[in-house]
């Protein structure tokens, strides 16, 4: 059993809630990235089918689901925070979702937003009788002091407190309405005039709804931030605490990033303070990193003062750094599910390194969780994916590249040979081991190399009788049909030309066959020397020296000798910008087969007297 008690203040409701959430110091938080529930839902409060399929497949299981999704996601019987955006419900789902809810076997914290719901539906909610075994229905406010209306509409939350055998659910209110769209498409909005302080155990909890956590404390005194001040003055510094946002919003402004500083700054200053985003999927790209970097939005902040050198990217999730916050959001920008332990800190080697450990994901499609959960993908075909849309080229180069560009989105979807890494390790380091870093693409040297890497990838996809390379152990992005060759695609940020020539002739001589090997290359200073490879006494020091040197014995070449060659491979290297030529020098309304042809020439003369 759980006691809950409610404090009605004027300016803040606070709820004691008898129950511990977390362990040294970290907390499992579960992310729901939604899309925006569908035209005139919210206005007519009508049912809200994906996110309650969502929360079923996610706590009980089904649709291609043997059990709860939750269950893989965060293993065991610790408490897990669960939250998702604005208006994610409707007031129909509640019964729907609190039955799920209700039969959970672990402990859950779970906040939704829902609505746009008459008040008179809330109040009705809460009045129900209460049937053995039901969930206590509770609202966050004092409706004979500080009441709502019955026929205007509220924005609102719920949070059900659940353990196995016993479940609250407490309504809560938005109490400002967002000025662009709800002030003026649902006029008749009431608004809440308390905040809601949920108070755990051993963590401070504030449930915000999207536009509440904006006003700033010192433009507006009696804005959410400044009460949430004022609910803190009396709890002991060394009490955790987190904001918890259900948004509605598209996708990254300023506003945000200056509402997340106030929060851990000011409003959660000398205290552990962590603030945590549950938004809908906005799939927008921004060409700056200090904007991209927040994606949906979607995730979890801490103060950058505690983790200065912030944390470490992972698969699931892609790390955020300002002057003031540090955390990580989820990296895919479409509707997903994420989880992964919220942790106060102190950070550090051994206590941990990560304000949000996001470890797994669950793709949402229209059906709900993707079935089954499955371990998450290596980041490089969503970063190379958000890249190219990032930078897509100049709006008058040619459609050669917009092609291109979605022939390499429908290649990585596939999942086939090539894969992600392979392709990118190569374009940006050539053969061999070198490995390149996804989250590393918008660095200066690294943008550049990979902008000019894809395009020319991007476009030589779009040339007739050019094909994916899929032979394992095989170097290059692209094969020639015709001829055989395999086409590598390398664009250097950090090489001379020189060094890359040199890495090629070592790779030509190694042992074992392999298709002729055509390299687009450039170093970083743009240049190449272009012509087959030949090797030379720097390039392998392991080949027996030449008759000329007049040596015998051990030294001499022999007919046995392992390094006598075998299966010779050949290298030739063409400039990058013979590819660049077909889509910068395009002109509109004219043929672009000459530039084509000129392409296809530079390339059928990388081994002379043969035919390509």
């Amino acid at each position: 059993m759980v006691n809950v008690t409610n404090h009605f203040g004027d300016r803040v409701t606070t709820i004691n809630i008898e129950l511990g959430l977390t362990v040294e110091s970290k907390l499992h938080v579960c992310l729901a990235q939604l899309p925006i529930p569908p035209a005139g839902a919210i206005q007519d409060d009508t049912a809200r089918p994906l996110a309650v399929a969502v929360l079923t497949q996610l706590l009980a299981g089904g649709a291609g689901h043997t059990g709860p999704a939750l269950a893989e996601m965060v293993p065991g019987n610790e408490p897990v925070l669960i939250v998702f955006p604005e208006f994610a419900l409707a007031s129909s789902d509640w019964a729907e979702v609190d039955t799920v809810i209700r039969n959970a076997a672990r402990p859950l914290i779970v906040l939704a937003g829902f609505g746009a719901a008459l008040g008179g539906a809330v109040l009705d909610w809460a009045n129900a009788a209460r049937g053995p075994g039901e969930t206590h229905r509770r609202l966050a406010w004092k409706q004979q002091d500080n009441g709502i209306g019955r026929v205007r509409r509220v924005n609102g939350g719920w949070c059900w407190v659940h353990v196995p055998g016993d479940t609250h659910c407490i309504a809560y209110l938005k109490t400002i309405a967002e000025q662009n769209v709800e002030a003026t498409q649902l006029p008749d909005m009431q608004f809440g005039r308390t905040i809601t302080h949920l108070r755990f155990d051993d963590v401070d909890i504030f449930p915000l709804i999207c536009a509440d956590m904006l006003q700033l404390p010192g433009d507006h005194p009696d804005g959410a931030q400044a009460r949430i001040s004022q609910a803190l003055q009396d709890v002991p510094t060394d009490r955790p605490a987190m904001v918890v946002g259900s948004l509605l919003q598209h996708g990254y402004n300023n506003n945000w990033v200056r509402a997340i500083d106030s929060l851990l700054v000011q409003v959660l200053a000398r205290r552990p303070g962590l603030v945590s985003l549950a938004n809908i999927a906005d799939d927008r790209v921004f060409t700056a990193e200090a904007e991209d970097q927040w994606r949906s939005l979607t995730g979890v902040f801490g103060k950058w003062d505690e983790l200065t050198k912030g944390q470490v990217n992972l698969p699931c999730s892609r790390k955020v750094k300002t002057n003031f916050v540090v955390g990580a959001v989820i990296r895919y920008s479409d509707a997903m599910l994420s989880s992964g332990a919220a942790d106060w800190g102190p950070y550090g080697p051994v206590d941990g390194k990560f304000v949000w450990h996001a470890d797994m994901l669950a793709p949402v499609s229209d059906e709900g969780l993707a079935a089954p959960v499955t371990l998450p993908p290596p980041p490089h075909a969503c970063e190379i994916n958000r890249f190219l849309r990032r930078h897509p080229g100049a709006p008058n180069w040619s459609p050669r590249l917009r092609d291109g560009t979605a022939a390499i989105t429908q290649h990585l979807a596939a999942g086939v040979a090539p894969q992600a890494k392979q392709m990118l390790n190569a374009l940006l380091h050539g053969p061999g081991n070198g490995a390149a870093d996804p989250d590393a693409l918008h660095e200066i040297d690294q943008q550049q190399a990979a902008q000019q890497g894809l395009h020319a990838l991007a476009t030589l996809t779009t040339i007739d009788g050019t094909l994916w390379q899929a032979s394992a152990g095989q170097e290059g992005q692209l094969r020639e049909e015709t001829s055989g060759r395999n086409i590598l695609v390398w664009r250097d940020a950090r090489k001379t030309k020189m060094q890359m020539r040199a890495i090629l002739s070592n790779w030509q001589q190694q042992a074992g066959e392999h298709p002729d090997l055509i390299v687009l290359a450039q170093s970083q200073f743009g240049d190449i020397d272009e012509g087959a490879v030949s090797e030379t006494r720097r390039d392998d020091f392991s080949a027996a020296p030449t008759s000329i040197a007049g040596v015998g014995g051990g030294l001499a070449s022999e007919q046995s000798d392992y390094t006598a060659p075998r299966g010779r491979r050949r290298v030739s290297v063409v400039n990058l910008a013979a590819v660049a030529s077909v889509y910068a020098d395009y002109e509109r309304d004219v043929d672009d087969m000459p530039l084509v042809r000129t392409l296809r020439a530079r390339l059928a003369a990388a081994f002379p007297g043969e035919a390509s």
